[in-house]
């Protein structure tokens, strides 16, 4: 091997060991090495602590760098000193021989420098020439890699410092693994107390909801004894069932008579449901408003069709054109039935009717118009429908049908009392605040009679019950609906 020069020596020891170039603003650290100050930043970048030299791997506390003056002198001075020699060869040594020109390219095929006339001669022509920038440039990425391969004992503690290197990584990877672990820990234990306090809290909202409805059910028994004697036996639960099961539609098939009349009639409301009310004065027919060829009888519940004409006061009120008559009582809220007798066939028509319905002209017999009625006439039944009348067909000839009015539904729905089935139901409509009548209408040979009854009676007249003390029954059931409702609530969210 060829001695080296002086100057190369004098590089080698100007190079970072980080880089393995010439120092670059050169600092030294804690244990006196001396490196670019970018490969250290670099080297230690993300360290709070435990700084150690990359090439005597001594460890320090604290992040040290101090500027390394005298060493950068030392290497700008090797610099202007190798780059006076280089101009001195450069008049000598870097022009071609045989052609005196300047050596700008390199011939990969000879290794040698050659001149743009040699590029161009036969003996290079297939040869691979490239700028000798470019192959001075490949050539120190290929002697960089040398020395990490091969240089050995010309390059101290290179191995050495890739074997620290490694096992600082596993270090800080293992650490890093053992930290994860602990979280992941801790993470699922917090989330299995969770899911417990969730359990138990879900467990305890369905003990309370089962206390109170049991409760409830205790309390729906006491009112069903209480009330015994006022309503027919009817579980208030089936009955919420009923109605549920059925929004805007009226309940046919094999349900008994008390659970479909009172699921289409019964206030939504559970404190509705539960305020029953006196029975309402006797209502009758209102002779004021009859037409002057109807009789009344003298406790206006029967009324029948006579050819002659009475004599009575002027009313407003009175029906002169059509023979029509108003029961006594008009209704703007709540819900209501009564009873009608056909006691000799005809043609009639019995329902409700608005208040400001015609009386001294035609009137149209349909809901358009403000009636909602039944109709027999020529031994057919019709419902009075807007806009043309629908004619039913039923199994027997109705005796005693019986009509219900539920105001805020809107509903008017007529029933065979006797054989209790529904007969039609009318569509829901709004009564927009009038007050409706029960109304009449009777020619030839029909008769009907008045039977008035109210809401919990039985088809046949029982005697009307003393009042009951009822309130702290409604208290504590209603306190027990809100209880549920409650328990209910908070159970969903």
């Amino acid at each position: 091997m060829a001695a080296r020069k002086p100057l190369e020596m004098l590089q080698d020891e100007f190079c970072c060991s980080i880089c393995l170039g010439i120092f670059q603003d050169p600092v030294s650290i804690h244990c006196g090495h001396s490196f670019c100050r970018s490969c250290i930043t670099e080297t230690w970048e993300g360290r709070a602590t435990n700084f150690s030299c990359p090439q005597c791997k001594e460890t320090g506390d604290q992040k040290i760098l101090r500027p390394n003056w005298e060493l950068a002198e030392v290497i700008e001075a090797a610099k202007r000193l190798n780059l006076q020699q280089d101009r001195e060869v450069k008049g000598e040594e870097n022009l071609c021989k045989k052609h005196q020109e300047p050596l700008k390219l390199f011939c990969q095929d000879d290794k040698r420098l050659i001149c743009l006339v040699c590029d161009w001669s036969k003996v290079h022509h297939d040869h691979s020439v490239v700028p000798m920038d470019e192959a001075v440039q490949e050539c120190k990425v290929r002697g960089v890699m040398g020395v990490w391969r091969h240089k050995g004992p010309e390059a101290p503690g290179v191995g050495e410092r890739t074997e620290a290197a490694k096992q600082d990584i596993v270090t800080t990877y293992r650490k890093m693994h053992e930290i994860l672990e602990k979280k992941e820990s801790s993470l699922l234990a917090q989330l299995e107390q969770l899911d417990t306090e969730i359990r138990k809290a879900h467990e305890e909202i369905l003990q309370r909801l089962l206390e109170e409805t049991t409760r409830l059910g205790t309390l729906i028994g006491e009112m069903e004894r209480t009330y015994h004697a006022l309503l027919p036996p009817f579980p208030l639960l089936q009955f919420w069932s009923h109605h549920q099961a059925m929004p805007g539609g009226v309940p046919t098939g094999s349900e008994g008579w008390e659970g479909r009349e009172k699921a289409l009639f019964l206030p939504k409301s559970a404190a509705m449901s539960l305020t029953l009310s006196p029975p309402p004065a006797q209502m009758t027919l209102d002779p004021e408003t009859a037409n002057a060829r109807l009789y009344l009888s003298e406790d206006c519940k029967l009324v029948r069709w006579e050819h002659h004409e009475q004599d009575l006061p002027s009313n407003p009120r009175r029906f002169k054109v059509y023979p029509c008559v108003q029961g006594s009582r008009g209704f703007t809220s709540g819900w209501h039935c009564w009873d009608v007798e056909v006691h000799r066939e005809g043609f009639w028509a019995i329902g409700v009717a608005k208040e400001l319905v015609p009386r001294n002209c035609s009137l149209c017999l349909n809901p358009d118009a403000g009636v909602w009625a039944l109709c027999h006439t020529h031994d057919r039944y019709m419902a009075l429908t807007s806009p043309d009348a629908t004619r039913l067909t039923l199994h027997s000839v109705p005796k005693r049908i019986r009509i219900c009015l539920d105001y805020e539904e809107g509903r008017v729905v007529f029933f065979d009392a006797k054989r209790k089935e529904q007969i039609f139901a009318f569509p829901s409509v709004s009564f927009q605040g009038e007050r409706v009548f029960p109304w009449f209408m009777v020619n030839k040979d029909a008769q009907l009679k008045l039977l008035p009854v109210w809401v919990g009676r039985d088809l046949t007249d029982h005697p009307v019950p003393p009042p009951c003390n009822r309130e702290s029954h409604q208290t504590r059931l209603l306190q027990a609906l809100s209880n549920l409702a409650l328990n209910i609530s908070s159970f969903s969210g």
